[in-house]
């Protein structure tokens, strides 16, 4: 491996960490929900403590990477709730994780309207995994994260919401950074918009617009994420 493969090494690396706790989860709630199918139980908002050993567990696992996880729930899934959240969440000030509560009356000025998200209707709409960001989760947390999402299917396929995490930019920037470094020529960590996540180059700042003409890139597999080389003429 050349010094010039480490960054893509390492977000690989990183983006499939994230998944593989997301995916515990994903797997934790498909289960619950199994479960009470076979017994002709209507799920309820209540249920969800049971999610709560394997959120608590992928919030420890990840550490600073991790600012909030969770299983997110789609439209009408609970008997007794039309939306729900089981999140948990600690910033480095925490030791014990707190769940995070937030509005969701429809007719309220600060309602929480996650279905019309981008990290929920594109897991739910694509039937994929997706990264949405960095964005203000001025509504969650007030830092400008990525979330991290995947779809939660039933046994029996039915879709019943989406495992996501927030990943704060700057938990990304220091997992990442070392890597960009170590690179002998400057490179750009793009998302879907064209948006700068990560560069080891003063003239890309993060939340920039690369205009990537004929740059030489590198997807990272299974994202919307790429990886741009700015030692190229038109890049600004």
């Amino acid at each position: 491996m050349t010094p010039d493969d480490h960054p893509l090494s390492s977000i690989t690396a990183l983006v499939e960490a994230v998944f593989d706790s997301l995916d515990r989860i994903a797997q934790a709630m498909a289960g619950l929900w199994d479960g009470l199918e076979s017994q002709g139980t209507a799920a309820q908002s209540t249920d969800l403590a049971g999610l709560r050993d394997a959120v608590l567990g992928e919030l420890d696992r990840q550490g600073s990477i991790f600012n909030g996880t969770g299983v997110v729930v789609a439209d009408s899934v609970l008997a007794d709730r039309p939306r729900y959240l089981e999140w948990w969440r600690r910033d480095s000030r925490e030791v014990q994780a707190r769940k995070l509560m937030l509005d969701m009356n429809p007719h309220s000025e600060y309602f929480y309207d996650y279905s019309t998200m981008d990290w929920f209707t594109a897991a739910r709409d694509r039937d994929t995994r997706w990264i949405h960001g960095p964005y203000l989760d001025y509504m969650g947390v007030d830092l400008y994260v990525c979330t991290f999402s995947m779809p939660i299917r039933s046994g029996r396929g039915r879709f019943l919401g989406v495992a996501a995490a927030d990943v704060p930019l700057a938990s990304l920037d220091a997992a990442l950074m070392p890597a960009f470094r170590s690179s002998r020529r400057p490179q750009a960590l793009v998302n879907a918009e064209g948006r700068v996540i990560i560069a080891n180059h003063p003239d890309h700042v993060t939340g920039s617009r690369l205009r990537t003409g004929p740059a030489p890139s590198r997807p990272v597999p299974a994202t919307p994420w790429a990886l741009y080389a700015l030692d190229w003429p038109d890049s600004s």
